[in-house]
């Protein structure tokens, strides 16, 4: 049977590329200029496809909710992509749209349109507020805005996975503006960032006297969000322990507050997000399964940045014209030049690392282009190693080492003012650069610094605050 195929638009070049999409699948098309134009074709026989922008979509959904529909959509609009999946849309191209991409899309979407009634269909909020929006149109990017419509509304929990500085908070964030839990109470816990003794108290709560220093009552986070969303960041460095309580607390939805014992409802929808492989975790016992299965009941993987070359344009497009006006400069363009340098470049810390390489370019930017020698050095050259390349050591014999050492050893004995204290000088100087080195391999990340020193967190801080290097760790999204 022929496949009926309804396009509802006035743009004569879309209308072109769809005809002959039509011709190579032989399916039959009706054209229509708007949608009052097309209310006699839907009324008649309801098509098994329907071509249309959002905006044409919004009112179409309204009148049938049962019609499949594919969106065609203008490059940025990624909100009005997120909610047209969101509200039941098969799938979504970006102009210029290729012959070739159109055919694989359309007959995608009429697999679905047969094997399904009645595609999902949201309720529409119309909101008139606007959220930061995530930036990107690789084919990556486009993959995630789909689960994100299709998961927000759905109240479960989510595991967003990624690299540090991929924008999982973003993704995140992106979830509970779509979904019905959005005008509640959202909160989110960097939980590599807080000490192991006050993790719980700061998730759970605690009654005063409940420990050394416990002077009031605290409410915990899983009671502040009740109704709402909570985010738990870096949720692969929450200590055995608590992750004991936390997978009670998800499976009886109440708390009970540290040194308590009422039992406290919380209705709580749990977005977590982690850079580790917390399957690696679970099988080094680092993790609980149970807490993994309770956790990703549905999960979001956001590709790095080296995978979404389109991405490095937009973003860094993007940055310049966020901080410009801040930083009084007129950057009004980049040079030639400057995107290939962008591109050539590897980005371990992912947008995040974009987005402080282009303030950085901007303190020192001068005139109206954004040339190449404003950008960092190392970024210039091309330095950064690939993530997957970061742990691979460089390899140094025993006896380069071994020089090394006896040349700093020679430097430090050579020091009249160190005579009595060279053993506790040069063991505080070399532990000193190991933690600042490991830190600087983890990006901030104390319980990761910590494993490859082999010691405990709380050892950890405690040699740090010894040697003077400031406790400051990123806020991984």
């Amino acid at each position: 049977m022929t496949n009926r195929l309804l396009l509802i638009t006035q743009d004569q070049g879309v209308r072109q590329k769809v005809r002959e999409a039509c011709e190579k699948l032989d399916a039959q098309l009706v054209q229509a200029a708007s949608l009052e134009d097309a209310e006699d074709v839907v009324a008649a026989s309801v098509p098994d496809l329907v071509l249309c922008d959002y905006t044409t979509f919004e009112r179409l959904k309204d009148r049938w909710p049962r019609v499949c529909v594919l969106l065609y959509a203008q490059p940025g609009d990624s909100e009005e992509a997120i909610e047209a999946i969101k509200r039941g849309a098969l799938d979504y191209l970006v102009s210029p749209i290729a012959v070739e991409s159109l055919v694989e899309h359309i007959q995608s979407a009429l697999r679905i349109s047969r094997d399904i009634h009645v595609p999902a269909v949201y309720d529409d909020p119309r909101e008139d507020t606007t959220v930061q929006q995530i930036v990107g149109q690789s084919p990556a990017m486009k993959e995630v805005y789909k689960l994100i419509g299709l998961i927000a509304p759905r109240d479960v929990n989510v595991l967003i996975t990624g690299e540090s500085g991929t924008g999982k908070e973003l993704v995140a964030r992106a979830i509970l503006h779509h979904s019905p839990r959005k005008d509640q109470p959202f909160l989110a816990v960097n939980c590599a960032a807080i000490p192991e003794t006050l993790l719980e108290s700061e998730l759970f709560g605690h009654e005063k006297g409940a420990f050394t220093g416990a002077s009031i009552r605290r409410i915990g986070k899983f009671e502040q969000c009740h109704g709402g969303t909570l985010f738990l960041d870096e949720i692969g460095d929450i200590p055995l322990s608590t992750q004991a309580k936390l997978l009670r607390v998800l499976q009886d939805s109440t708390v009970q507050r540290l040194g308590g014992t009422a039992v406290i409802e919380c209705d709580v929808r749990i977005i977590a997000a982690t850079h580790q492989s917390l399957d690696r975790l679970v099988q080094e016992r680092r993790f609980r399964q149970d807490l993994l299965y309770r956790l990703k009941v549905t999960g979001i993987s956001v590709p790095p940045l080296r995978d979404r070359e389109v991405d490095v344009v937009l973003l860094a497009h993007h940055f310049v014209d966020r901080y410009k006006h801040d930083l009084g400069v007129n950057i009004q363009a980049f040079a030639p030049e400057t995107l290939p340098v962008l591109l050539r470049y590897a980005w371990p810390g992912n947008v995040r690392e974009l987005e402080n390489a282009i303030k950085a370019a901007l303190v020192v930017a001068r005139g109206s282009i954004l040339r190449p020698e404003f950008l960092p050095d190392h970024i210039r050259k091309g330095a950064a190693p690939r993530p997957e390349d970061a742990d691979t050591p460089v390899p140094v014999s025993a006896e380069s080492l071994g020089e090394h050492l006896r040349s700093v050893a020679e430097s430090l004995v050579a020091q009249p003012a160190l005579n009595g204290k060279l053993h506790d000088t040069a063991t505080a100087m070399i532990e000193r650069e190991i933690i600042r080195i490991c830190l600087e391999r983890t990006r901030g990340q104390l319980s990761p610094a910590a494993r490859m020193l082999g010691i405990s967190r709380t050892t950890l801080r405690k040699r740090m605050e010894r040697h003077g290097i400031r406790p400051t760790v990123a806020v991984d999204t």
